[in-house]
């Protein structure tokens, strides 16, 4: 197991900061928390922060990247910035993603009619964007940020937003784009444990909120489902006719009635995984249960226990 956390320089700091031996390490990250957070605890080593208090070493919004891995290779876990330094024993730093760069940009505009990537063309012209092809209504945003649009976005149109990277990705909460292949996690081979629950088709109980967002920004909403089931809201856009918004939400509902694990799953920290990859669960003893599921949150914990682990929330089932 081995770790490298690295503390750029920066106009105050001018030497890079390079941390091997944390105490422990966090990292959390979905599609529904808008911001990935990170978390560092280290062992105050008096040779190293004797010299100075650590609030002037290590400041707010100042830059980090976490890297993990074994036998010498690293991987990627977080880049993003300090939110936050305890002034405790040992010493604890807080971190967000890019979204907290991203979040606190002043806005000040207003559209008469837009698509969403235009929107973000206009407001964040420095970042690259990968949005949904939608188009939204007339909309004004005056005198706020980036934060108070984003959340907008969610409540009005079932549009989330998180940053792969230094990209803010919008409308696309599972990457079923992708080039990469599912993860096969075999219960009784590369799993650590697994805290999942199997339900049959028929004990799945889910009411679907179907709204259909009309390019002058109205909306038609239906309801189908079970009037006791667990809400989910779907967001079509385009669909004028009522009827044929019912047609789609209850095929979209079939999707939801399937057999299937719902639940966690506890890896070692390689493979990498992150929310929006498929994994494809196996097993010996249920073979009858195997599917592929979409990944909707992870949580990576290093510490020096040590461990180095990834819990793996599943969402919906791959049709």
């Amino acid at each position: 197991m081995i770790a490298r956390i690295t503390f750029p320089a920066t106009e105050i700091r001018k030497q890079a900061i390079v941390i091997k031996k944390p105490t422990s390490v966090t990292v959390e990250s979905s599609w529904k928390t808008l911001t990935d957070i990170a978390a560092i605890t280290l062992a105050r080593n008096v040779r190293d922060f004797d010299k100075q208090k650590v609030s002037e070493i290590f400041r707010k919004d100042d830059p980090v990247t976490i890297e993990l891995g074994y036998n010498g290779e690293y991987q990627m876990e977080f880049q993003g910035y300090i939110s936050k330094v305890s002034a405790d024993i040992p010493i604890k730093i807080e971190c967000e993603d890019e979204m907290r760069m991203v979040i606190r940009r002043p806005v000040n505009a207003s559209f008469q009619k837009t698509t969403l990537k235009g929107l973000f063309e206009k407001l964040l012209p420095d970042y690259e964007v990968d949005a949904l092809e939608v188009e939204i209504g007339a909309v004004r945003f005056a005198k706020t940020n980036m934060g108070k649009v984003l959340e907008f976005l969610k409540d009005n149109y079932s549009l989330h937003s998180y940053m792969k990277g230094k990209t803010l990705v919008c409308g696309k909460i599972y990457s079923d784009d992708s080039e990469r292949d599912p993860i096969l996690l075999h219960l009784e081979k590369n799993v650590v444990n697994n805290a999942l629950n199997y339900k049959r088709r028929e004990d799945v109980r889910i009411r679907i909120n179907a709204v259909s967002t009309l390019t002058n920004g109205q909306k038609i909403e239906v309801s189908v489902g079970d009037d006791d089931g667990d809400e989910r809201q779907l967001t079509y856009y385009g669909i004028e006719v009522r009827a044929e918004l019912e047609k789609l939400a209850n095929e979209d509902l079939k999707k939801y009635k399937v057999d299937g694990f719902d639940g966690n799953i506890t890896t070692f920290g390689i493979p990498y995984i992150q929310h929006g990859d498929k994994v494809t669960v196996k097993s010996f003893i249920y073979p009858d249960r195997e599917g592929t599921y979409y990944v909707e949150r992870t949580k990576v914990v290093f510490d020096d226990s040590p461990q180095y682990r990834r819990t793996n929330e599943l969402g919906d089932k791959v049709a």
